[in-house]
């Protein structure tokens, strides 16, 4: 695995950073909430931009209106617009989603969809889970049923993110209840504006809006509307979580060293005791052993990530990356709220507060990474039974 960028590789890099001084991040408006995870706030104008330079479409086959460049571009487009602290916040969503209508999806999702998509108009929240039906994703209840050329949808789901700005949802329902658990489902693609859809904001613990709750009744859904096959939902679901716990925290190292980047800079001009912050060795080391787990976690994404270009099984490295991605992250921002001591609990809105009140935002919700996308416990258990071939279940004594 090489980790150095060839000479057209640095040459896109370097495109990135151009268009994101001529164009500051902070500039553009934005319609939802930076929920933490380093993708920033869900920007509608910011996403239109990079669908004009082709950039949403980088990695799609030419006869899917892409470029055909290799996966590593859009990483490194990833890494720099979080360098930067960009407002992308649906952009992860997107890639996942066009991917999945390109291997998946009918001829009628390709054609209506993923022009929107490389245009920066179509966005995507994801209903898999329900109130009964949290980690245990198979206890669903939302149902579909097919009356000629439609879908008929009923069911409520919990905790979408980006549900309230976004354009369309990938909803996985049970349309033959006779099956078992596993199934009987099938994966819908859901357009906001149909009649029936209703979506409640969730306000979280920063007093924003990211998660929603969603009420489906009687929604009529076009019967090509599918990823998949009727009835292959189980499949789509297993490869959304994993796309989604990969695609949803490859960035969280190039956010992490921003973030440590502004702590470095305070603690280095923050007077204390007649010297500066940094002057304290106790907290010169928590900074370099936060530098060098967030190092770890960058090399661990890179292996998930030359894994799956190369369609080799990566369900466990993308659990393990993605459940150190989020426990760092409450360690760090922790770490932050310490340095900046009384400081620390004040909201941007503040004249007092220190580094515009980000570490504040971001440590408040970080708590709510590590149930996201699968709880801590669900990606060791992952890891144990796909990784290390540990049995799901204690194995009882002969």
């Amino acid at each position: 695995m090489d980790f150095c960028r060839s000479a057209d590789e640095q040459a896109f890099a370097d495109e990135v950073r151009a268009f994101l001084r001529a164009h500051p991040p902070e500039t553009f408006p934005a319609d939802g909430t930076d929920a933490g995870y380093g993708s920033g706030a869900h920007s509608r104008a910011f996403l239109g931009a990079l669908g004009e330079r082709g950039w949403l479409s980088l990695s799609w086959p030419r006869e899917h209106g892409g470029q055909a460049r290799p996966m590593a571009y859009r990483l490194l487009l990833l890494e720099e617009l979080a360098a930067a602290g960009a407002p992308f916040g649906p952009l992860p969503g997107c890639l996942q989603v066009a991917d999945s209508i390109i291997r998946h999806g009918s001829e009628t999702l390709r054609r209506e969809i993923l022009p929107r998509v490389a245009r920066g108009e179509a966005t995507f929240w994801q209903g898999y889970s329900e109130p009964g039906a949290g980690s245990d994703l198979l206890a669903l209840e939302t149902r579909a049923r097919l009356e000629g050329e439609q879908w008929i949808l009923d069911g409520r789901k919990i905790w979408s993110s980006h549900a309230g700005v976004a354009t369309h949802g990938t909803v996985l329902a049970r349309t033959d209840p006779a099956s078992g658990r596993q199934r009987g489902l099938t994966m819908l693609m859901v357009d906001n504006r149909l009649p029936g859809m209703e979506v409640r904001p969730i306000r979280s613990l920063t007093g924003e809006v990211y998660h929603y709750e969603v009420f489906m009744d009687s929604v009529r859904v076009p019967r090509d509307w599918v990823m998949g096959k009727p009835g292959e939902g189980f499949a789509q679901l297993l490869h959304g979580l994993d796309t989604d716990r990969f695609w949803g925290r490859y960035y969280k190292a190039p956010f992490l060293e921003r973030i440590l980047a502004l702590l470095v800079e305070y603690a280095n001009t923050t007077p204390r005791d007649g010297g500066v912050l940094a002057g304290d060795a106790s907290g010169r080391r928590r900074l370099a052993h936060a530098a060098t787990e967030v190092a770890a976690l960058r090399a661990l994404f890179h292996r998930a990530a030359w894994l799956i270009e190369r369609g080799m099984p990566a369900t466990g490295p993308v659990s393990a990356a993605k459940l150190m991605a989020d426990e760092l992250g409450q360690r760090v921002l922790a770490l932050g709220m310490e340095l900046l001591g009384p400081y620390g609990i004040l909201c941007g809105s503040s004249r007092w507060a220190r580094l515009r009140g980000e570490i504040e935002h971001q440590y408040q919700t970080s708590w709510g990474h590590t149930l996201a996308g699968g709880t801590s416990e669900i990606q060791r258990t992952t890891i144990a039974v796909r990784a290390l071939d540990l049995p799901a279940e204690p194995r009882a004594r002969g």
